[in-house]
């Protein structure tokens, strides 16, 4: 078979719960190259529709010499997959590495809604994407992307396939994959009760939120938008292991040290499952101040950043849209947008009180830097899934536009 990836071989470990990862495997192979997959659990053999697939069945201890065997026999030459931090993409990784193999990392864009990002090794703070000014220049070959929805995805379509990727794997996966472990934090059943929860309060918690944005506008007021508890980047990333701990710490900081008119208002993920108390911890936390802490969910975030004196966040990309707006932000732990110029990196006493926006000539070249080395128009579900595979492929075969660790390219 011919064609731009002729030569190439690659290993798919766990992707998306969809079918992403099945027509990556389509469009690698239309373009010559050759695919394998290892299944980790029930879930991901469901959802692959197409040869090259194989579960492992051995227990955890063995998955780090089995995989090293797997992908030296087979000739693998570049190991794809979501989620570098999961134990088995971890393990998985390192033996890739020792082999000299190229690390590819999917996820949702870090320019949202649309966008996916193709990088090396992981995302974030895992990546590799350059620190210094002019290393980020140099990458700065395209336009802006832009923030604009082309494809809409069915959030229905979307909760279902997650149910049964999760649901297959309770019932199936002690038979038929042993070795499978669970990466999220939460079970599945009782982040199911949660999202059912917080579906039965929407119409109360977005009055709510409207409630307070209301009664605040035109006040002199920060956002902190939460991330989940569950997520890698708080759990690796993050000033602390526990997402909590970083709330307790930046309210009391808020409590204390920002002016006596201020406001401080917590966005709760859009994902989260209800099961945390976030209310309750921010109010604690403030004490004398909590009249000037609300914890919200739901509510426009472009129009809350229209009025925002400044963002504080571990490393979510809404930080990003932050810089996009011009609005000051301040990130807690390790994020791919902290850079000199972009952040206010003093203490957040100093940021309360005069919080410094960012150099819009920085943001544009930062923007235009990544856009081009990391992000591709796609999604993982819905009508934008074939684009993004295709997308997501031609970027695999291309020469990369980002370096990897221990590989000469």
């Amino acid at each position: 078979m011919s064609g731009a990836g002729a030569g190439r071989r690659f290993l798919l470990l766990q992707g998306p719960s969809s079918f992403f990862f099945s027509r990556l495997g389509d469009a690698l192979d239309e373009r010559g190259a050759e695919v394998r997959r290892l299944h980790l659990s029930p879930g991901d053999a469901l959802f692959w529709r197409r040869p090259g697939g194989r579960s492992y069945r051995g227990r955890a201890a063995g998955w780090p010499a089995f995989v090293r065997r797997f992908m030296a026999e087979e000739g693998i030459t570049d190991l794809v997959h979501l989620g570098a931090r999961r134990p088995a993409h971890a393990e998985a990784l390192a033996e890739a590495r020792a082999l000299g193999l190229r690390r590819w990392h999917v996820e949702l864009g870090y320019v949202r809604p649309d966008w996916l990002t193709v990088e090396p090794e992981g995302g974030g703070a895992d990546g590799t994407f350059p620190e210094l000014w002019p290393e980020i220049e140099a990458l700065a070959r395209g336009p802006v992307p832009e923030e604009t929805r082309i494809w809409r995805s069915s959030f229905a379509a979307y909760a279902a396939m997650d149910v049964a990727w999760n649901l297959s794997n309770l019932a199936l996966g002690p038979l038929t994959h042993p070795g499978y472990r669970r990466h999220q934090t939460w079970h599945p059943l009782a982040e199911y009760v949660g999202f059912l929860w917080t579906l039965a309060r929407a119409r109360s918690d977005a009055a709510h939120a409207g409630r307070i944005l209301s009664a605040w506008r035109g006040r002199h007021k920060f956002l902190f938008p939460l991330q989940l508890r569950t997520d890698y980047q708080i759990r690796a990333h993050g000033p602390d292991a526990d997402l909590r701990e970083t709330v307790r710490r930046v309210v009391a900081s808020f409590a204390a040290e920002a002016p006596p008119g201020a406001r401080l208002i917590l966005k709760e993920h859009p994902q989260d499952n209800g099961l945390t108390p976030w209310r309750r911890i921010a109010k604690g936390a403030a004490g004398a101040a909590a009249e000037r802490v609300e914890v919200i969910r739901g509510g426009d975030l472009a129009a809350m950043l229209d009025e925002t004196a400044g963002v504080v966040t571990v490393n979510s990309t809404v930080g990003l849209s932050a810089l996009r707006s011009g609005v000051p932000a301040k990130a807690l732990g390790r994020a791919i947008w902290d850079r000199e110029g972009l952040t206010d990196r003093r203490p957040l006493a100093s940021f309360w009180n005069d919080p410094r926006p960012p150099d819009p000539g920085r943001v544009e070249v930062f923007l235009r830097a990544l856009g081009w080395a990391t992000q591709v128009r796609g999604a993982f579900d819905g009508p934008g899934a074939a684009a993004g595979a295709a997308a997501v492929a031609e970027r695999l075969i291309a020469p990369p536009r980002l370096p990897f660790r221990d590989h000469a390219d």
